[in-house]
């Protein structure tokens, strides 16, 4: 059976569900760094717990006493709050913590706050990256016991009711899961699965959000975008399809899958954006959606990896993604004990948004600078002022 299903989903690879792609002309628009870098939370003496880490992109509120929240994710979550992004502080009291459950088809094992919103500062919606790790679990969960080989990820909710104080699942698991590949946990399956989704940006009625796509067996990686009118119910989330926001993701454990693509996210822009989907904001500087993330640039050789962007004015069709910032990557530097950096972001102090959805001329590019390596806990926020420029 599982041959038979791997046979299925490289077909789907080979063939994906896809519209026509619309060629999206460079503007000549373009962000900049303008200026120095700074530290935001230095773990060193910052730290409330060692594992008090930024292990995603780091996400902004402003709760209903005007006070801005800014959540660094790890296994357990805290905030940063404070009046100003210039004046924030480490609150030791975790805003969310993982379940660990044994049982994959629960969704409830590591879980990593990713995103949040909120439309009055009280009620705050989450969605969340939850990796089941079969390499943690107690018996033969995952014989290799290695972390690469044992790794299924899905993307959940969670929601508070207090401000961002404490959160919970947003439905009784498993129905708080949002988005995933239709494929059961495997034990050394590799890693696979609907991972790190970006901030969520409202737009005409609907939430949308980004996330990586990383398929089973054949482990290929590509941006799927999702939208929702109903943060409260987790499985109201549809993808882009390629034509519409008709993709319905299915719950493997509980549906039977007749066809692996029915229920598979297909690639958006993959030319374009490559893989971009840590961030997104609309600026209004330049009345554009901007997209950030990690990517390279195959056409130069040696490739510039590092911090890339892309502009577009529908979130469905993309400019060709131009390079940011050139910093190593863990995947990039020769020993991986190396600075390397990770999860950019755009956050501008200025925005009207409650949830920081929006940039003007300039913002802050936030993001994480692992001091000792990816492997170490020793690590950094960071940010540093950019501008925007218009072209032709």
């Amino acid at each position: 059976m599982q041959n038979i299903i791997r046979m299925i989903v490289i077909v789907f690879m080979l063939n994906p569900v896809a519209g026509v792609a619309q060629e999206v002309p460079d503007s000549g628009d373009t962000v900049l760094i303008d200026g120095d870098w700074e530290v935001v939370f230095d773990w060193s003496t910052e730290r409330c717990t060692e594992e008090n880490i930024p292990d995603l992109a780091v996400r902004a509120y402003r709760g209903a006493d005007k006070r801005i929240n800014l959540i660094i994710s790890h296994t357990e979550a805290y905030a940063m709050r404070g009046q100003s992004l210039d004046d924030l502080r480490i609150d030791c009291n975790p805003v969310s913590r993982s379940r660990e459950n044994a049982d994959p088809s629960q969704y409830t094992d590591k879980e990593w706050l990713a995103s949040v919103y909120t439309e009055d500062g009280n009620t705050v919606y989450a969605l969340v990256h939850n990796e089941f790790q079969g390499n943690n679990q107690p018996g033969a969960v995952c014989p290799s016991g290695e972390y690469y080989q044992c790794w299924n990820n899905t993307i959940t909710m969670m929601v508070s009711k207090d401000g961002g104080r404490n959160f919970v699942h947003a439905a009784t698991p498993p129905n708080h899961m949002v988005a995933n590949v239709p494929q059961v946990y495997v034990p050394n399956g590799g890693v696979y699965g609907a991972f790190s989704p970006s901030n969520i940006i409202k737009k005409d009625g609907y939430y949308y959000a980004f996330l990586k796509i990383q398929t089973y067996f054949v482990e290929t990686q590509h941006t799927c975008l999702i939208r929702t009118q109903d943060l409260s119910a987790p499985r109201s989330w549809r993808y882009w399809d390629g034509v519409a926001f008709k993709g319905e993701f299915a719950d493997p454990y509980r549906a039977e899958i007749r066809s692996v693509s029915e229920h598979s996210c297909p690639p958006l822009a993959l030319d374009e954006i490559a893989q971009l989907y840590e961030g997104v904001t609309y600026n209004t500087y330049l009345e554009k959606f901007v997209l950030i993330g990690v990517s390279s640039d195959p056409r130069k050789d040696p490739a510039d990896y590092g911090f890339y962007y892309a502009f577009s004015e529908d979130l469905i069709h993309w400019e060709r993604r131009k390079l940011l910032l050139e910093v190593p990557l863990p995947w990039t530097v020769l020993n991986p004990d190396e600075v390397n950096y990770l999860y950019p972001t755009l956050i501008d102090p200025g925005s009207a948004s409650m949830n920081f959805e929006t940039t003007g001329e300039t913002a802050y590019l936030y993001f994480t600078r692992n001091n000792n390596g990816h492997t170490s806990l020793n690590r950094d926020l960071m940010r540093v002022r950019v501008v925007f420029t218009q072209g032709h």
